[in-house]
């Protein structure tokens, strides 16, 4: 935070894709996030408790990681939730080429928002469109 600009924040979701199946549970269970905030790591089995720390006027950026460093994991999509999404703190959410680009990068409000904001994350292993994943974990404005 040099220079008194804000940190930008960088979420990473890790995937378990040796053990992960397409049901709600499996993928609770084999995601898990980390950011750069040094909020701690998710407990695994529950990413929608999992709260990521934005700061105001900086950026927001997904990343997708495998863990056992083979697969790719490529972020399709992020997007407020529609119903109960709580605050509003993201502004405008970039999605690269999913295939070429696999990262979601979102503006943050440039101003002091309190509470959390519930969103969803979508996601393929090995450019597999045809077998999408979904997370809702939360953001929350540091300081709020």
């Amino acid at each position: 935070m040099g220079g008194g600009k804000p940190g930008n924040t960088v979420i990473t979701l890790t995937v378990d894709t040796d053990n992960i199946q397409p049901n709600e549970q499996s993928i609770k269970d084999n995601v898990v996030f980390t950011d750069n905030q040094s909020d701690p790591a998710e407990n695994p089995g529950h990413p929608e408790i999992y709260v990521s720390t934005v700061i105001k006027g900086s950026t927001c950026t997904w990343q997708g990681a495998s863990k056992n460093g083979r697969d790719t994991i490529n972020i399709t999509v992020v997007a407020k939730k529609s119903l109960d999404g709580g605050a509003d703190i993201l502004e405008e959410i970039t999605l690269g080429d999913p295939i070429n680009e696999p990262k979601v990068i979102a503006k943050v409000k440039n101003k002091d928002i309190k509470g959390p904001e519930s969103y969803f994350v979508t996601f393929i292993i090995n450019k597999n469109a045809s077998q999408p994943y979904t997370v809702d974990p939360k953001l929350q404005m540091k300081g709020n």
